[in-house]
């Protein structure tokens, strides 16, 4: 049964909810492992119309605990969502009250276009939060399933990526599929901003930069006068509730007893007494949210970016902790979603330890307003895992090696299909492979870059497994930070 709700999406806190009593707790690592096919794989998974059977017949506290109503689990969020739908007099399963502030229905879903899909989750999350619904005609709201695989085969990852690059700052959401009727319905979960507004923060795809989205009744559009004005005074309320409640803990504390840290002058404060903190750290003092990771034992996950270090008492440092796990992966992630990271310069020294030469550089060297020549000698500086690597980054620095390389066989018409700013048919028709060699060959006049993009952030996602296309993707993504962030030549 758990194989089957993993199958529909569901999170391992939530299915933990249909199995968890008092005497035998269903361990979250456990769902894991078969979730990822390291435990039980011979064991079958339950059927569709078996899945059904079990969560209309499924009672809370009924695997043999009496549950005090007091205690029973809120409902998950698949469970609000099935619960939103009703079926009419002539059999088919429509959403019960239509378009709303917080339900906005989609027919169809596409990868390539996802303009729409990020127009909803920013109007959904400036307003109440909220739900999209795909699979859903937007007549009547009247269930007709998801027309192919399109969306479970979409990974959330890509979706988080397309909207950190069109949004700022960056809302929280979720991707589930449920069942109505027996057809396949998409899900996104949008949870409301808690400081809005979130803004569109650059143009592209359908999308201007600036432009506040805001759910009304029946639409997704820019905001009106009247819901910014509601939305700022909501926020301010929020914002001096919440300093209400940092000098109510302070009271409780006592002053004398309570910290000041100010990361913008890198000061922390103690009554008359002031400690000064080194500015690349006061710089780097940050949590970010990354998003749902594989849950264990229903903790949260949070990743500190920014150098650690344990202080003796004479100002040495002892021990440094490593400030994050950087790899060529997230290098390239960064690269194809335009991220604006913390330390630039960090993922230009990467390429001498990571045993890959071909990483997006030039990218990361504008970013952190160096020259070419600051980012060599950065490289020189830095203790090489992989010597290979870091001398084919140097070459690549000091222009004697490129990523470029002439298209043939079967990336030669592809070639041409890219420049003429052919993308829609593009992936149906053609292998991952030979598109990624006809990238590899763009020549410096090639202008679709947001195009280009995208579409390697999709043959990334499919590379997982692969290392061959997963080299080919790296090439070819070197060979579009060389066309749009390779520095002019100088006399």
């Amino acid at each position: 049964m758990i194989k089957a709700l993993l199958a529909r999406g569901e999170r391992n806190v939530d299915i933990q909810f249909y199995f968890n009593r008092q005497d035998r707790p269903v361990n979250s690592g456990r769902i894991s492992q078969i979730r990822n096919g390291t435990y039980g794989p011979q064991i079958p998974s339950a059927t569709d119309q078996e899945l059904d059977a079990f969560l209309n017949d499924f009672k809370a506290g009924g695997v043999g605990v009496a549950v005090n109503e007091k205690d029973a689990k809120p409902p998950t969020i698949s469970e609000t969502a099935v619960a939103l739908f009703e079926q009419h007099a002539d059999g088919s399963w429509r959403l019960r009250d239509g378009e709303t502030t917080r339900q906005e229905c989609k027919e169809t879903f596409n990868p390539k276009k996802m303009t729409p899909i990020i127009k909803a989750i920013a109007a959904l999350a400036n307003n109440k939060g909220g739900y999209v619904f795909i699979g859903i005609e937007d007549e009547g709201c009247k269930v007709v399933g998801l027309a192919d695989e399109s969306f479970q085969n979409t990974d959330i990852v890509y979706i988080s990526q397309k909207v950190k690059t069109f949004l700022t700052p960056t809302p929280d959401f979720i991707k589930l599929t449920i069942k109505i009727g027996g057809m396949n319905v998409g899900v996104i979960y949008v949870e409301k901003y808690a400081e809005p507004p979130i803004i569109v923060s650059r143009d592209g795809d359908g999308l201007e930069g600036g432009t506040i989205l805001f759910r009304s009744s029946g639409q997704s559009a820019k905001i009106s006068a009247g819901d910014l004005l509601i939305l700022l005074r909501e926020r301010d309320q929020a914002s001096q509730s919440k300093l209400l409640k940092s000098a109510q803990r302070v009271a409780d504390i006592g002053l004398q007893n309570s910290l000041i840290v100010d990361t913008r002058e890198g000061t922390i404060e103690a009554d008359d007494t002031k400690v000064m903190i080194d500015r690349n750290l006061a710089d780097q003092l940050e949590f970010i949210r990354e998003g749902e990771f594989e849950e264990v034992e229903g903790a949260p996950a949070l990743r500190l970016i920014g150098d650690v270090r344990a202080i003796e008492p004479d100002g040495q440092i002892r021990e440094r902790i490593e400030n994050r796990v950087l790899t060529a992966d997230t290098a390239l992630r960064a690269f194809l979603a335009q991220e604006h990271v913390r330390s630039p310069m960090e993922f230009v020294r990467e390429s001498a330890l990571v045993q890959r030469q071909w990483l997006p550089i030039f990218y990361f060297i504008g970013h952190a307003k160096v020259s070419v020549e600051a980012a060599i000698e950065a490289l020189l500086q830095t203790d090489a895992v992989y010597a290979n690597s870091k001398a084919k980054a140097l070459e690549r620095l000091r222009g004697e090696l490129s990523a470029f390389k002439q298209a043939s066989g079967q990336a030669a018409p592809i070639l041409q299909e890219i420049q003429q700013g052919n993308f829609d048919e593009l992936e149906d028709t053609h292998e991952d492979p030979a598109i990624a060699r006809a990238i590899a060959g763009l020549p410096a006049n090639f202008e679709h870059m947001q195009d280009v993009l995208d579409l390697l952030q999709r043959m990334f996602l499919r590379a997982e497994g692969n290392s061959s296309l997963k080299g080919a993707v790296f090439k070819a993504a070197a060979r579009v930070d060389e066309i749009f962030f390779l520095p002019p030549l100088r006399d």
